[in-house]
C-alpha cells in the first residue's frame, strides 16, 4: 500500500511537472508575442526573427551625407550619439533607388548588434526611424529592438489633415504638438484653414485690418492670429518631419472675417464680390504674400458652399453676367474660381478646392476634395473629367463627428450611417470599385478634418483626434484590402496609453466621453 501511495505520488508530481512545463511554454508564447512591438501603422511586410539588437548608452548612430540630418533627429529622439563605432549602432543609409524603390520607401533590418535603415530619399529614411522608434522596448540602458526585417512603403502619397484655427484658435504649440504625431505616424500634409467667417488667422504685410479687425475673437474679443515668425517657425518644424503644411485661404463664402475688414471687395454677406475687378487685385494681393510665407507647392481656396442664391442683387454681378454671358450662380462660381485658379498659379502654386468647384467646372488643373459623402456623383464625374482627387468624405473622415452613440459632435450630415468610430474608419475603402484604374491612379491619397465649431479647448480637440487619426494612418500607408478590427485594436491599446502618459487626451472608450456629455 505504502509504494503504491509513493507511486500515486509521484505521478501526480510527474502530473504537475508537466502542466507547469506547458504553463511555462504558453508564458513564454505569450511573452513573445508580446515583445513583438505593435506597428501603427503596419508595414507591408514584416519578418520577425530570433534575437534583439541591445541599445545601450554605447551605441551610436551611424549616419553620414543625406542621412545625417535624420540621424540627428534620431539621435534627439532617442538620446544617443552620432557616430562611428560602438557596443552597437543603428546605421542610417540613402541607398540608389532600384535597392530601395519609391522616395517613400525604406528597408529595415535589426540582427545581432546593428539595425540598419536604408532607403532612396530621407522621406523613406524618416519614416523608417518612426518604426525603429516603436519597435524599441524597455527602458533607459536596457532597452533592445527585437530582430526582423521590414520592407515598406506607402499606399497614398498624400497623407493629411486638416486642422481649423478660424474658429477656435489653438496656436502655435498645439501645431506643434500635432505635428509631433502626425510624424510618428507617418502622416505629411497639414492643412491649416486660416480663414473662414469667425477669424482670420495669418499676418498679411500690407494688411493690417485682416489681423487688427479680422483676427478679433467674436466671443471673447482677443486678437488671436499667426505671426508671420510663427508661421517659419511652424513651417520648418513640420519639414525636419517631412509634413508638408498647406494653406487654406476660404473663398468666395466663408469669408466673414476679412469682409468686416475690407468690405469694400465683399458682397455684405460675407463672401467676395466675384463682379468687381478690384477684387482680384485684392486676392491676388494677399495670395502672393500667402505663398511666399508657405513654401507648399499647393494652396487651396476653399470654393464650397456658397449657395444657389449667392449674388441675386447685386449689381457687379448682374454686370458681369451680361459681359460673360453668365446665366446661373454656378457660371459666377465658375467664372470665380477659374480667375482665383489662375491668380495661383501665376504665383507658382497649384491650386485646390473643395468638390463644389468640380461641380462648377474648374480649371482640371485644381486639386479637387471631395468631402460632400451625399454627391457620389460629383467624385464619379470629377474622376471621369481626370481631376485628380483627396478623399476626405465628410461621413468617414470629419473628426468633429461623434465617436459612439451618444457622444458629442457636430449635429449634420456626417452622422449618417453611424458614429465615426475606429470600426467604421476601418471598413473605409477610399477609392470607390467604380474607379477605371486610370481614374484610381489621380486619387492622390486621404485627408481627415478637425473642424472646430464645437471645439473649444486644446483637451477637447485632443479627444476628438486621438486615436482615431491612428486609424486613418493605418488607412492611408496600409495597401487596399480587409482591416482585421480586433487585430488593429490590440494594437492600437498601448499606443493609447502612450499617447495618454504624454499627456495627450487621447480617447479609450465611451466612458471618456461623460466629460464631455455632462458639461
Amino acid at each position: 500500500m505504502r509504494g503504491e501511495r509513493l507511486s500515486g505520488n509521484l505521478m501526480f508530481v510527474r502530473f504537475c511537472l508537466v502542466l507547469f512545463s506547458i504553463a511555462l511554454l504558453g508564458q513564454t508564447a505569450a511573452e513573445a508575442a508580446v515583445s513583438r512591438p505593435p506597428l501603427i501603422p503596419m508595414p507591408v511586410s514584416v519578418e520577425w526573427r530570433d534575437g534583439a539588437v541591445p541599445i545601450t548608452g554605447g551605441t551610436v548612430i551611424d549616419a553620414s551625407g543625406t542621412a545625417e540630418s535624420t540621424g540627428t533627429f534620431l539621435a534627439r529622439a532617442m538620446d544617443l550619439k552620432l557616430g562611428r563605432h560602438g557596443s552597437s549602432r543603428i546605421r542610417l543609409a540613402i541607398v540608389p533607388a532600384a535597392t530601395v524603390p519609391g522616395p517613400e520607401a525604406y528597408h529595415l533590418r535589426a540582427a545581432g548588434k546593428e539595425v540598419l535603415i536604408e532607403a532612396s530619399d530621407p522621406r523613406g529614411l524618416f519614416y523608417g526611424v518612426q518604426t525603429l522608434r516603436q519597435l524599441v522596448t524597455g527602458k533607459s540602458d536596457s532597452r533592445t529592438v527585437p530582430a526582423v526585417e521590414i520592407r515598406d512603403a506607402p499606399r497614398f502619397r498624400w497623407r493629411g489633415l486638416l486642422v481649423d484655427e478660424s474658429r477656435h484658435f489653438f496656436g502655435k504649440d498645439t501645431l506643434l504638438k500635432t505635428i509631433d504625431e502626425m510624424a510618428a505616424y507617418k502622416l505629411n500634409v497639414l492643412q491649416l484653414h486660416l480663414t473662414d467667417d469667425p477669424g482670420w488667422r495669418v499676418e498679411i504685410p500690407g494688411y493690417p485690418r485682416l489681423t487688427g479687425v479680422g483676427a478679433l475673437d467674436p466671443e471673447t474679443g482677443a486678437r488671436e492670429y499667426f505671426s508671420t515668425d510663427q508661421i517659419h517657425e511652424i513651417v520648418d518644424y513640420a519639414a525636419e518631419r517631412h509634413i508638408m503644411v498647406v494653406p487654406e485661404i476660404e473663398m468666395p463664402g466663408h469669408a466673414g472675417s476679412e469682409a468686416r475688414a475690407y468690405p469694400e471687395f465683399f458682397d455684405g454677406q460675407g463672401r467676395f464680390n466675384p463682379g468687381k475687378p478690384e477684387t482680384y487685385d485684392f486676392i491676388r494681393n494677399v495670395l502672393s504674400e500667402v505663398g511666399k510665407l508657405f513654401p507648399a507647392p499647393y494652396l487651396h481656396f476653399g470654393g464650397d458652399e456658397v449657395g444657389d442664391d449667392a449674388w441675386q442683387d447685386l449689381p457687379d454681378v448682374a454686370r458681369l453676367k451680361s459681359e460673360h454671358g453668365l446665366n446661373t450662380t454656378k457660371d459666377v462660381q465658375r467664372y470665380f474660381g477659374r480667375r482665383v485658379a489662375d491668380i495661383i498659379q501665376s504665383i507658382g502654386k497649384r491650386p485646390m478646392a473643395w468638390d463644389e468647384q468640380a461641380e462648377a467646372g474648374a480649371d482640371k488643373n485644381v486639386v479637387i476634395f471631395w468631402w460632400r459623402a451625399g454627391r457620389p456623383d460629383v467624385l464619379q464625374s470629377a474622376a471621369k473629367a481626370g481631376y485628380d482627387l483627396v478623399m476626405a468624405p465628410v461621413d468617414q473622415a470629419y473628426f468633429d463627428y461623434h465617436q459612439g452613440p451618444g457622444e458629442p459632435g457636430a449635429p449634420w450630415e456626417g452622422n449618417e450611417g453611424g458614429p465615426i468610430s475606429i470600426s467604421k474608419i476601418l471598413k473605409w475603402e477610399p477609392v470607390p470599385d467604380s474607379f477605371t484604374p486610370d481614374e484610381a491612379a489621380h486619387v492622390l491619397g486621404v485627408e481627415a478634418a478637425v473642424w472646430t465649431e464645437f471645439i473649444k479647448t486644446e483637451r477637447y480637440f485632443e479627444f476628438m483626434t486621438y486615436p482615431r487619426l491612428l486609424a486613418l494612418a493605418e488607412i492611408a500607408w496600409r495597401p487596399k484590402g480587409p482591416r482585421d478590427e480586433k487585430e488593429f485594436n490590440d494594437r492600437l491599446e498601448p499606443h493609447i496609453e502612450a499617447l495618454r502618459a504624454k499627456g495627450i487626451n487621447a480617447r479609450r472608450g465611451e466612458w471618456d466621453a461623460y466629460e464631455y456629455i455632462t458639461n
